[in-house]
Formats: C-alpha cells, sequence, structure tokens
C-alpha cells in the first residue's frame, strides 16, 4: 500500500512540470534525497542543460553577460537560501573574455525547512543564454512539498560534484603582492592551469595572467585600491581570495614573468591577427553594401519599378526644378526608412535567438504569396494604364502633396520587392552586420540604402540630370506595359518558389488570389461604379482565407547532378581528405538561378565527376537550422554562397557570388 501511495504521488509531481524548458535550456531542481523525514536543512540545486555549446555566466560575466537570477515567493514552514557559484571556465570572444559556465550547471543551494506540512513555492528564474548570440531567457518552477516528499530528482553524486567546485577559504600559505602594477599569487595548490576571476573589475578581464613556480601574475587597472577579491582555480579546486595586497619593492621572479609574458602576447597577437584575416571590416562592410544597393536597382523585381519613377521624374520636369527635387527626396526618403524598418526587425529577431538572414522572409510561403499577389497587381496597373506611379496622367488631380507621398511609398515599394534579390557585395556585407552589435548593423543597411537610392539622390541634388532621360512621348507608355510583362514574369517565378514550397492544394488559394486581383483590376478600369466597395470586401474576405490556410511544406529534393548537403556527410569528406563542393541556394534566390544555369555546364559537372569533387545542394529554400548555422561559420546572411575545399587548403574557399563557367573551372583548377 505504501509503495502505491508513492507511485500515486510521484504521478501527481510529474503533473506539476519538474523541468521547464526555454527555447535553449532546460531547467530543473535536483536533490540528495526527496523524502524528508524530520525538519532541517535539505541540499538541492537549480540544474541548467543548455543547447551544445551555449552557456550562461557566473556572478561576475566579465566583459559582458549577466548573472542568472533567483527569485522565490515567501511560504511559511521553509526558507531557500541563496544559490552558491561553483568556479566557473573562461570563455573567450577575443578580444573580449567572458566567465560562465557551458553546455550545463548546477547552482546550490539549501532548504531550511522547520516544518513537514505541505507547501509550495514559486521560482521565477531570469537569465542569459548565449552562443554567438545573447538571448534572454525565463523559466518558472514550483518546489513542492507533498506528504514529506519533495518533486525533485534525486542526483546526490551529481549535485555533491558541483558543490565540490564552489570556492572554500585560502590555503594558509597565501600570499598576495604588488610590484609596479602587477600583482603576483603565490600558493602550493598554484599550478600551470590556475586562473584567477576577480569579483569585481580590478583587472582588464582579458589581461594575460603568467604561471612561474605556484605563482600567478597579472597586471591591476591604475585604479586598483589594495584588495585583492575573487576566487582561483588550482589542483584542489577553487578556492577564496579576500585580502589586501602587501606592497614590495622588487621580485626575484619579476624577469622571467616579464619574458614568458612577452612570449604569450606574441601569440596573442599572431592568433588575432589570424582570426581578422578571415573577416571583413567594418569599413570594407559598409563598402559592399553601398556597391551591393546601387547594383540592386538593376534586378529584374526592381528595375520597373524605379525605371517608371524615372518617367514620372521626366514628367514633373515640366513643372519646376523643385518640383523634380521634391519628388527625388520623397523617394530617397521612402527607400532609407524602408531599409531602416526591415534592419529593426531584422536586428530584433537576431538579438531574440532567431538565425536570419537577407531573404530570410522569403522561407515563408505566407510572405511568398504576398509578395506574388502585389507584383502581379503591379503588373497588371501597368498593363492596363491605371498609373499609380507617377503624380502626373490619371493622378493629374492630385495635389503637389499627394504627389510626394507616391513618391515616398514607391520608394518603399521598391525596396519591397527587392527582397528577394541579392546583388553582388551584397551577402558579404548583411553577413557581417547581422553578427556585430546593433549599430554597427543599422550602420551596414543605411549603407545599403544610400547605395539603392543613390540615383534618385544625385537628382535630388542635381534636378537638371533628369533632363538627360528621354523626351516624354508614345514610347513611354509601350515601355510601361512592357514592364508589367516583367513583373507578370517575376510573379510566376514566385509561384514557381512556392511550387517548391508548398503542395498543389496550398498552391491553389494562391491562383485564387490572382483570379480576385485581376478582377478587381478589371472593375476599375470599367469604371465600376461601387469599386471601392467591392475591393474592401473582396479584400477582407480573400485575406481572411489566407490568414487561415495552413500552408503544407513540400520535401525539398536535389537533381540527379548533386548530392544534398548535411554537415554530417560534409565532416566525413574533410576527415577522408576527399574534396567537395558546396552549393547553399534558393528557389526564391535570383542570383542563384541565374548561377546555375550561367556557370554549373556539363563542362564543370564533368570537372567535378574527374576530379571525384562530390557536389553538394544545400536548399534552404524552407527554414532549415543546419543550413543557417553553416552559413553563420562563413559570416554570411544571405544566398548565394559557394564554398570549395581539397586537402591542399587549410580552411575551405568562398567563392565571389556572381559565377560563369570560367571562374569555376579556374578555381577548381588552381587549387
Amino acid at each position: 500500500m505504501r509503495f502505491l501511495s508513492l507511485v500515486l504521488i510521484t504521478l501527481t509531481f510529474a503533473i506539476d512540470a519538474k523541468v521547464a524548458k526555454t527555447d535553449h535550456a532546460e531547467i530543473s531542481i535536483i536533490g540528495n534525497k526527496n523524502i524528508v523525514s524530520e525538519p532541517g536543512i535539505v541540499d538541492l540545486g537549480y540544474k541548467f542543460v543548455f543547447t551544445p555549446g551555449w552557456h550562461t555566466y557566473w556572478v561576475n560575466p566579465g566583459d559582458s553577460g549577466g548573472p542568472p537570477t533567483f527569485t522565490s515567493t515567501m511560504s511559511n514552514g521553509w526558507k531557500i537560501n541563496p544559490n552558491l557559484w561553483p568556479g566557473p571556465q573562461t570563455i573567450e570572444y577575443p578580444p573580449l573574455m567572458t566567465y560562465g559556465y557551458e553546455n550545463e550547471v548546477v547552482f546550490p543551494f539549501k532548504l531550511d525547512i522547520t516544518d513537514l506540512d505541505d507547501k509550495e513555492t514559486d521560482i521565477n528564474i531570469k537569465f542569459l543564454v548565449c552562443d554567438d548570440i545573447c538571448v534572454p531567457e525565463e523559466a518558472n518552477l514550483k518546489l513542492i512539498l507533498k506528504n514529506r516528499i519533495l518533486n525533485v530528482e534525486e542526483r546526490p553524486d551529481e549535485l555533491k560534484r558541483w558543490i565540490n567546485l564552489v570556492p572554500i577559504r585560502g590555503p594558509p600559505d597565501l600570499k598576495i603582492s604588488l610590484q609596479d602594477n602587477k600583482v603576483s599569487i603565490n600558493a602550493s595548490n598554484i599550478n600551470s592551469d590556475s586562473y584567477f576571476f576577480p569579483y569585481d573589475e580590478i583587472i582588464d578581464f582579458s589581461v594575460e595572467q603568467i604561471y612561474l613556480k605556484n605563482t600567478l601574475s597579472f597586471d591591476v587597472l591604475h585604479n586598483f585600491e589594495g584588495r585583492i577579491s575573487g576566487i582561483i582555480s588550482s589542483n584542489l579546486g577553487f578556492f577564496e581570495v579576500d585580502q589586501e595586497v602587501f606592497i614590495e619593492g622588487s621580485l626575484g621572479k619579476e624577469s622571467e614573468i616579464a619574458k614568458e609574458a612577452d612570449i604569450s602576447k606574441d601569440n596573442n597577437n599572431q592568433m588575432n591577427m589570424s582570426l581578422n584575416s578571415s573577416s571583413i571590416n567594418l569599413l570594407t562592410a559598409l563598402i559592399f553594401a553601398f556597391v551591393g544597393g546601387l547594383i540592386l536597382n538593376l534586378m529584374p523585381c526592381v528595375l520597373p519599378v524605379i525605371a517608371l519613377k524615372a518617367l514620372s521624374l521626366v514628367k514633373n520636369s515640366n513643372e519646376s526644378r523643385s518640383s523634380v527635387t521634391l519628388n527625388a527626396s520623397a523617394y530617397v526618403f521612402g527607400v532609407i526608412l524602408t531599409f531602416m524598418i526591415i534592419a529593426s526587425l531584422l536586428v530584433y529577431l537576431k538579438n531574440a535567438g532567431e538565425i536570419i538572414g537577407w531573404g530570410y522572409q522569403l522561407q515563408s510561403p505566407f510572405v511568398v504569396t504576398l509578395l506574388c499577389l502585389l507584383i502581379f497587381s503591379i503588373g497588371l496597373i501597368l498593363v492596363t494604364n491605371i498609373d499609380i506611379f507617377s503624380n502626373s496622367g490619371r493622378l493629374e488631380n492630385f495635389n503637389r502633396s499627394s504627389g510626394l507621398v507616391n513618391s515616398f511609398f514607391t520608394g518603399a515599394l521598391s525596396v519591397i520587392v527587392a527582397s528577394p534579390c541579392t546583388a553582388p557585395f551584397m551577402g558579404a556585407a548583411l553577413g557581417f552586420a547581422l553578427i556585430q552589435p546593433d549599430i554597427n548593423s543599422y550602420l551596414v543597411f543605411l549603407s545599403l540604402a544610400l547605395g539603392f537610392a543613390l540615383p534618385y539622390f544625385l537628382i535630388a541634388i542635381f534636378p537638371s540630370l533628369v533632363n538627360l532621360l528621354p523626351k516624354p512621348g508614345k514610347w513611354m507608355e509601350f515601355l510601361k506595359q512592357f514592364f508589367g510583362f516583367m513583373m507578370f514574369g517575376a510573379s510566376i517565378w514566385l509561384l514557381w518558389v512556392l511550387a517548391n514550397q508548398v503542395d498543389a492544394n496550398s498552391l491553389l488559394i494562391v491562383m485564387i488570389g490572382l483570379f480576385l486581383v485581376s478582377f478587381l483590376v478589371w472593375l476599375a478600369k470599367i469604371d465600376f461604379k461601387h469599386k471601392m466597395k467591392a475591393v474592401f470586401i473582396v479584400t477582407l474576405m480573400y485575406g481572411y482565407s489566407l490568414s487561415g490556410w495552413e500552408f503544407k511544406n513540400n520535401n525539398i529534393t536535389v537533381d540527379n547532378d548533386a548530392v544534398a548537403w548535411t554537415l554530417d556527410k560534409e565532416i566525413e569528406l574533410k576527415e577522408d581528405g576527399k574534396p567537395y563542393f558546396i552549393n547553399f541556394t534558393a528557389a526564391w534566390c535570383i542570383t542563384c538561378q541565374v548561377n546555375e544555369a550561367v556557370a554549373f555546364t556539363d563542362d564543370v559537372l564533368t570537372l567535378f565527376n574527374n576530379k571525384d569533387i562530390t557536389y553538394f545542394k544545400a536548399d534552404w529554400t524552407n527554414r532549415n537550422a543546419e543550413i543557417a548555422e553553416e552559413l553563420e561559420k562563413y559570416n554570411r546572411s544571405g544566398l548565394p554562397v559557394y564554398v570549395y575545399w581539397n586537402k591542399k587548403l587549410d580552411e575551405p574557399i568562398v567563392l565571389n557570388e556572381l559565377l560563369t563557367e570560367g571562374y569555376l573551372m579556374e578555381i577548381i583548377n588552381e587549387n
């Protein structure tokens, strides 16, 4: 009967979740025992298990980060004491140094039970969990005592191991001295693996710590007030240091320590140079973004919109130069504001822990659907001569302010329809931006916006430039209709992207949407009396249907010439010394599709085969965390990306974003 009671109580506790799960961690409470026979002290611990490679921080996080906080509600009959801090490890992000716990940690604490009545306490845990990015997370646990049983997992050995990592009192032979702003700590149990972790900012956290004959030496900050407080790792675990420093005139070991410090600094400098050489700096990223933004104007989805704006300015030039300047300025402002809104959204998602990049939104069938409908609508408007791109023609009754608003939204529209495209230089720049501090990310996106808006920025400053464009005439109507068919082509391409993402039934609602858009444009063309009501009703009904539609993803397949990429396959080839080529691609990436048609010819594929090069395709049409993480390794956040490796190369080669057959064959043959 007693056994049955224990089973029932255990099942009850299973309902009161003992494990709290967040995006990157699992948190639970473990203990020496879960059966409480009498009032007293019970040893427990908050156990964190992180996503592999992720970490949280010690009570002093170092150069960045923050320690976890534990807040519990008051409950009569017991008291939860503050948690203890096991000794941390160093987690380096050159030139920064942080202190924390990687993969897992247990923070021990004591529970003081004064009576054995049933009780429970809510515990709120807030913590920062980091890998290449940091994500603030929060979890809630319940600590319950019921029928003298705690809802904790019995793990006495694991808890004891972490309790043994809690710092103890320093050894009796501990000596600390100061000379020329350098502190030396001497104790018999300090060894070559020892490290000093300060409780407060008395040192530069990344300062070199030099070991020599049971002595650990390091420079302190100039405002050091003479007291060393922290912990030291040793061959017997961690011990605390908290005492005034003895200032002496000389240290016999000083010259040897300085010599070893110089050697260590040289080695670190070489390492940092190697790391820096593998990535671009902020200035280069800004230049790349500016040039990439300028080239983006020539992409198929964008060219019709900006060209039509140019035609609008040609018409405005008949009015006055000030009209040209104001409309061009409004267009530029629309471009810059829209880019910065996109930048803010991407930075927000990045800080929230999402793995994002340029084109990221096109992994959502819903977004692709909206873009397809938008671009198809633009095509219909151009072909049917319903002019929404200028403040003249059909809109000649609009006043000047309406024209400026129109120019502003044309700028915003050009950015939106540019979102599926990645121009040369953009990949490296945006990859850099999305792994940098927020201010650098915004600067790169601002540079991209300025490059994209440059033609109209110049027209705003020098309105006479518009005179270099052809004079208005019938050819403009022909060109507008031609651009309309370009937009139809773009919408067909987006339909093909969707066909790679969803099944045929899911595609049906998009085709219905195209039909409805055509119907509404027809109503506008025949000047239907209640056309605005019709537009509102149809849009509302279709929007409601679209919002509730469940898109069913298709499984991505690669063609017969390539092998579907996985990280395990890549690692296996690298370990065997076999060459490989990775094509990171997606159906929604126009540049990717052009490259595959132009560069990956039969001759190139034959060369791959002759040289025994495995040709991988990593298809990012739909969201894939493994591919996203791999792109981050190459400092890229958008597509296309091409990577080649063989055993002669120390590191894989990242190729240019625009490929030709000759360039590909040259890379393969020369390496």
